[in-house]
């Protein structure tokens, strides 16, 4: 006979199923389809469970609590999956070494209108199952970078079984075996009965013959030259094997455009064969050598804009890439070509090229750049951190700029500047509101990401620094130099609740602001900035109103981002910013603030997003187009989080 609880609970969810049938006027099959569907799990609780928490239970089970928003997406009531749930939970607790543990549905609770039900799942967990002796056998003849990891356990006498902590042992030495020269190594854990409630571990390590690196044969290869395998494949034949060797050279042949598959493993070979050289084959699936790619869109900033990239993915058969792009929107258009060569350096490095000529139309200024750079990019430390989903890894940029920079202030913001003094400061023609020069000089760029998902993060950080050193010395006619750095975090705070933060400052030096470009000046403002003004609204003014840009920046984003039904969201958000006149400057009391709300919106074409910002301290007498600007809200339209 069931226990009194058990029983309880079955008649509990039969006359649930009975209230389902019984509802309504259509056929009963029809009825009983529509009604179990409907019906909600309010509640889901936990009793007995000492060793684990109620949040951990949850995720080895399929059967989900209702969210409580109202517009929450739940999941149906489904009594085989919550008979399959227990099953789960008990399998769960056994590999956890509790053998004994008893999981059983406790009370149950229909609403009355039968749209609802709360469970509770009972659980006796039982005395555990403890580790006697532990010891790891076969590591007599492996080095100490072996021997000594291996024979570090997580685990002593008295500490729980647990078959999740064997499997990681085991496959820890495993990759150990793999690191340093044994792919061929197995490692077998035998369990033995010992005390009442006790298991005796042996690790038995068998590594096999030390092996190394054999001959590299290539499939698949058209018009790609031999050699760009040779230069992405980090190894060489006759070197130790490492099994991140092939990882990495995997990835590094992955990245490239030109190859749309890519499969670089061991030669098969006899399973007891287990030679001490070890061949390799690369199996490569070319991609189509043209990619054109057509975008059309609209943002409240630069109003309707589109671009036209075309790209060759395999130029003269080595894997470069030539460029081609061409923009045109309110505040950027123009054009230009690029080229990209893999893999300059054994240990890696892209080095690109990029000229082209680009005119900027702000609200104050409008500006043309012509010319171009010279960069090299390297990556490295790039790993996956197993269990959390993130991969991380730094990237450095070296690069040297040489443009030819014109620029001049509209005839609303040459009114403005009501001095000749203040014009020539600036470093504008005092008449025309004009200046020109080359700029040219070298630059660094060093950062680090940490990202579950790169264009839409729920969890990591990015670090970003930016170094820049302009002079005359180097081919230019502006002396300054330049240091930003900038913090991005993402973090889940319950369910699919997150939080994002991103702090920025930078400063411009150089001993007086002649020397720097208009153009190069700091602002804030805009729909990925302070969201409460509009772009290039923040900043130092002239005498009377007009943002005449800065030379030290801080900017500071929070916002809280939610799911509201299907693919749209929401955020609230709360921006702060300041542009200080001169370098390294920053006070409390001039940082504006704004805070407001949006809503997303997930497409094929990324993240859409519409924000609203209040500005929650007015800059006095601001002057934009020669106008004051007496509102104190933005609307702002955009693609892509703010951040």
């Amino acid at each position: 006979m069931a226990h009194a609880p058990h029983a309880r609970a079955i008649m509990a969810v039969t006359a649930l199923a009975a209230a389902c049938l019984m509802a309504g006027a259509r056929p009963l099959a029809a009825q009983s389809t529509r009604e179990s569907r409907d019906v909600k799990v309010a509640s889901l609780s936990f009793e007995g469970n000492e060793t684990f928490k109620d949040q951990t239970l949850r995720t080895v089970i399929q059967t989900r609590q209702a969210g409580w928003w109202p517009w929450a997406r739940w999941v149906p009531f489904d009594q085989r999956r919550l008979d399959a749930d227990l099953s789960r939970i008990r399998a769960f607790y056994m590999d956890q070494g509790f053998p004994d543990a008893s999981v059983r549905l406790g009370d149950v609770t229909v609403s009355k209108d039968g749209g609802s039900i709360r469970l509770r799942i009972d659980i006796d967990e039982g005395a555990p199952l403890v580790v006697g002796a532990a010891r790891v056998d076969g590591l007599e003849e492996l080095t100490d970078l072996i021997a000594r990891p291996a024979a570090d356990l997580p685990f002593r006498a008295g500490d729980r079984r647990d078959s999740a902590q064997l499997v990681a042992v085991r496959n820890r030495i495993v990759g150990l075996l793999r690191e340093h020269g044994y792919p061929y190594g197995r490692v077998e854990i035998d369990e033995t009965a010992a005390a009442p409630g006790t298991v005796d571990l042996l690790i038995l390590v068998t590594p096999g013959p030390e092996t190394r690196f054999g001959a590299l044969t290539m499939t698949g290869l058209d018009e790609m030259k031999q050699v760009v395998i040779h230069r992405a494949v980090s190894f060489n034949e006759g070197d130790l094997y490492q099994e991140s060797e092939v990882t990495r050279s995997q990835r590094r042949l992955a990245v490239l455009p030109a190859f749309e598959f890519v499969n670089l493993v061991p030669e098969p070979v006899a399973r007891d064969a287990m030679a001490p050289v070890l061949p390799m084959n690369v199996t490569v699936t070319e991609a189509k050598r043209h990619r054109f790619e057509v975008g059309v869109g609209y943002g409240t900033e630069d109003r309707w804009r589109g671009s036209f990239e075309w790209r060759n993915l395999n130029f003269l058969g080595n894997a470069s890439q030539l460029v081609a792009n061409a923009k045109y929107s309110t505040v950027l258009r123009g054009g230009g070509f690029g080229y990209e060569h893999p893999y300059l350096l054994p240990s890696g490095g892209t080095l690109s090229a990029q000229a082209g000529a680009w005119w900027t139309q702000e609200a104050i200024f409008k500006s043309r750049n012509v010319g171009g750079q010279f960069s090299v990019r390297h990556e490295f430390g790039r790993v996956r951190r197993a269990g959390v989903g993130v991969i991380s890894g730094w990237e450095a940029t070296a690069s040297y700029r040489n443009e030819n920079v014109w620029y001049q202030v509209n005839d609303a913001a040459l009114a403005d500047l009501g001095s000749v003094d203040q014009r020539i400061a600036l470093g504008l023609d005092p008449v025309t509101g004009r200046g020109d020069g080359t700029v040219a000089g070298v630059s660094l760029d060093i950062s680090r990401r940490a990202l579950d998902n790169p264009t839409d993060p729920g969890k990591g950080t990015t670090l970003a620094v930016h170094l820049s050193h302009m002079a005359p010395y180097m081919g230019g006619s502006f002396r300054f130099d330049e240091v930003v750095g900038e913090v991005r975090g993402y973090l889940p705070i319950r369910g699919a609740l997150r939080a994002a933060a991103k702090l920025r400052a930078g400063t411009l030096l150089a001993a007086d602001d002649t020397r720097i470009p208009f153009s190069e000046r700091y602002f804030l403002g805009g729909a990925s900035s302070v969201r409460g003004w509009g772009r290039y609204q923040i900043s130092p003014t002239s005498e009377f109103g007009l943002p005449v840009g800065g030379r030290t920046l801080f900017e500071g984003n929070v916002e809280l981002r939610f799911p509201v039904w299907g693919s749209f969201g929401a955020v609230a958000f709360l921006d702060a910013g300041q542009v200080a006149a001169k370098p390294w400057q920053i006070t409390t009391d001039e940082i504006r603030y704004a805070a407001g709300g949006g809503v997303r919106y997930t497409s094929l074409i990324g993240v859409m997003r519409a924000d609203i910002g209040f500005q929650l301290n007015p800059i006095p007498g601001l002057r934009v187009n020669g106008a004051p600007q007496k509102r104190t809200w933005r609307i702002h339209l955009s693609i892509g989080h703010a951040f």
